[in-house]
């Protein structure tokens, strides 16, 4: 089958959109293996549609104003809580213990949801509630995904509050632990803020790979042991890609520097 000028202008921004550096229409065309005619037609469309731009210094093609209107009407439009809701309730359904979605709000995490156990033993997260980054599961995941030197500076002013003797303290352990979480892709909170409360978050990432929520399964111990929680991670991760697919995102293909 014929391609058809919309499969055809898709190819010209996914070329550009996904080069490591903006190109020459000579390397357009290269990469898009159509010919020149071809190629010079679609993008005088596109830059007409204000979907591409060309700078005449550089003679490069770079994505236009357009394309980013579009995916900002896109993400200002999606509500987060809604999405995530049927993740959350297999989350729930699947161990019996409480399932929350939180979100950043500076050195905090906001709760916008929870979904608590049939038997859970009572608890301290309620809609709306904040907690601190350096104790909570959700602020380590949420933080992890950050340039270690965005991460340096937000952390510069933070004060590591001890809550019980296994709260993070300082910023080098808390670091450290960061560094942890990026590699198994989930983080704990074992006893951290409660003596009692310990939790497991994953993240959400938004289309440019930043974390912008979290999925988190809390329970109290000793019903459930950090050991518990960890080995549930698989499906929570999972839960959290699934979430991350339905808003467009991507997660961070290297590491954070």
């Amino acid at each position: 089958m014929q391609s058809s000028i919309v499969q055809k202008v898709l190819v010209v921004l996914t070329v550009i959109s996904e080069a490591q550096k903006p190109l020459t229409f000579s390397e357009i065309v290269t990469k898009c293996a159509l010919n020149k005619s071809t190629v010079h037609r679609l993008l005088a469309i596109c830059i007409e549609e204000n979907m591409v731009r060309f700078d005449p210094q550089s003679k490069a093609y770079f994505l236009g104003p357009r394309v980013f209107d579009l995916v900002k009407n896109a993400y200002s439009g999606f509500d987060i809580q809604a999405i995530a809701l049927d993740e959350m309730v297999s989350l729930l359904d699947r161990f019996g213990a409480n399932v929350t979605l939180g979100i950043p709000s500076g050195l905090e995490v906001v709760y916008l949801r929870i979904l608590e156990a049939p038997h859970s033993l009572g608890g301290v997260q309620r809609p709306g509630m904040r907690e601190p980054v350096h104790c909570s599961a959700s602020g380590k995941a949420l933080l992890a995904f950050l340039p270690e030197k965005v991460a340096l500076s937000k952390l510069s002013d933070h004060e590591f509050t001890q809550f019980t003797p296994r709260t993070i303290t300082n910023a080098a352990d808390f670091l450290s632990c960061l560094s942890r979480v990026r590699d198994q892709g989930f983080a704990t909170n074992d006893r951290e803020e409660y003596e009692h409360f310990l939790g497991i978050s994953a993240p959400i990432f938004n289309y440019v790979g930043e974390a912008i929520a979290v999925l988190n399964i809390w329970s109290v111990y000793p019903q459930h042991s950090i050991k518990d929680l960890i080995g549930w991670s698989g499906e929570l991760m999972q839960s959290a890609d699934r979430v991350t697919d339905l808003i467009g995102g991507v997660k961070p293909s290297e590491p954070m520097h």
